[in-house]
């Protein structure tokens, strides 16, 4: 199958999810095209970008979408009056769409000015990712830009702070399309489907991860113990709460490593915090790393620590893969009744979970964690839920089951 991915930067190192399914449709002899509006700022990337040569197959629309104001108003300036003009000579056109769809959605404006001359034609799926990237895929769909069957998959801010923004209809077309809709969890399928969605096109696809990237490690609670994070510096990773118990564990007496890897708009904030407490020592932030370089200080990580709240606007989580990749390693993972996590995560059995927001019962659980003797049992069983359910192989092979069932 020729198959076309949509998505909004690529590659993005923190979205591993979609480049472990790219990769994979590739293993499994299938073509792969990915439209994107630009590349992530941060110059890392992870191996197998090189190893797949996939900015070979990246077809990108927004190529100036991290210059300044001027030069992007500039540029979409252009683009309304390229797309007016082509809009006057073809008013019968397919293309034609009103200006109020199109105001809505400059990036439409920009895609047809990337894609008139040569439209993504020979392609049997189109797969978006998040929400907004299946609206834009439906209306090139319409505009006869690209062809084939379209497969959206729902994450969670695309379901909450999205609607909030754009209004409680925005998905009626893409749900009265054809589209097929793929939520990452039965909790955002029951969402999709009390908005409206067909049921019978709305089907739970898990994201997963390369179980063999990431080595059962498991490591015993000692004195001196070390805990990770790696997220998004955003209010709906909650690191905050994280940074806040460590704080108060290590005023107990508790010798603590708290590692943090990420960034974003939250970094001031959580320099404040550590630095207010004299912890500098003990909480570090270590930027953004690559998957191998989280692989290698997951190995000597006992705990990783995600406490997931729903954020003020809205937004939350999906299922974070890191606690996957966790959960793989053998490590204890924590985090909070939120969203999907409850269908990955069971509460003293193969990890931990507390309520959002509870510094204290998050410190209590933690202190709990930092004491067992006998923790291989949760390993086991960490690890065992994410061979079963999370493999990014079987999860492959039951995503290209769904495309070819919903393409014949």
């Amino acid at each position: 199958m020729n198959i076309l991915y949509i998505v909004g930067e690529f590659p993005k190192l923190s979205q591993t999810f979609i480049l472990n399914q790219i990769t994979g449709l590739i293993d499994a002899g299938h073509q792969v095209t990915v439209l994107a509006k630009k590349s992530e700022s941060n110059h890392k990337i992870h191996e197998d970008v090189s190893k797949y040569h996939l900015l070979d197959h990246v077809i990108y629309y927004d190529k100036n979408g991290r210059d300044s104001k001027f030069f992007k108003g500039l540029t979409f300036i252009k683009s309304i009056f390229s797309f007016g003009y082509s809009q006057l000579l073809h008013k019968n056109h397919p293309t034609h769409l009103s200006w109020k769809v199109l105001l809505s959605s400059p990036n439409l404006i920009l895609l047809y000015n990337r894609l008139k001359k040569e439209p993504l034609l020979d392609i049997d799926v189109v797969h978006a990712h998040f929400g907004p990237n299946g609206l834009l895929a439906h209306r090139l769909i319409q505009m006869g830009l690209i062809r084939g069957q379209l497969f959206t998959t729902f994450h969670g801010y695309d379901m909450l702070r999205f609607i909030k923004q754009k209004g409680d209809d925005v998905y009626t077309d893409l749900f009265q399309s054809k589209a097929v809709l793929l939520p990452i969890s039965n909790f955002w399928k029951n969402k999709l489907e009390g908005m409206g969605a067909n049921p019978v096109r709305t089907i739970v696809h898990h994201m997963g991860i390369d179980v063999d990237k990431f080595e059962y490690h498991p490591i015993k609670m000692s004195q001196d113990i070390k805990i990770m994070s790696i997220a998004r510096f955003v209010e709906k990773k909650g690191l905050s709460y994280g940074i806040q118990a460590v704080s108060k564990l290590i005023k107990k007496g508790y010798n603590i490593t708290y590692s943090i890897i990420g960034g974003g708009p939250l970094e001031k904030e959580f320099r404040s915090m550590i630095s207010n407490e004299g912890l500098e020592d003990h909480i570090r932030l270590l930027g953004w790393k690559t998957q191998e370089q989280v692989i290698e200080i997951m190995k000597d990580s006992h705990v990783v620590l995600l406490p997931s709240v729903t954020s003020h606007d809205g937004d939350m989580e999906g299922i974070p893969v890191i606690l996957m990749e966790a959960m793989a390693m053998g490590k204890i993972v924590v985090s909070t009744y939120h969203s999907g996590i409850p269908e990955l995560i069971e509460h003293g059995v193969n990890g931990f979970l507390v309520e959002e927001r509870n510094v204290d019962e998050l410190v209590h659980t933690l202190a709990d964690i930092l004491s067992l003797e006998d923790s291989i049992s949760i390993s086991k069983q960490a690890r065992e839920t994410v061979l079963n359910q999370y493999n990014i192989d079987k999860l492959n092979k039951q995503l290209i089951n769904t495309f070819e069932r919903k393409t014949h």
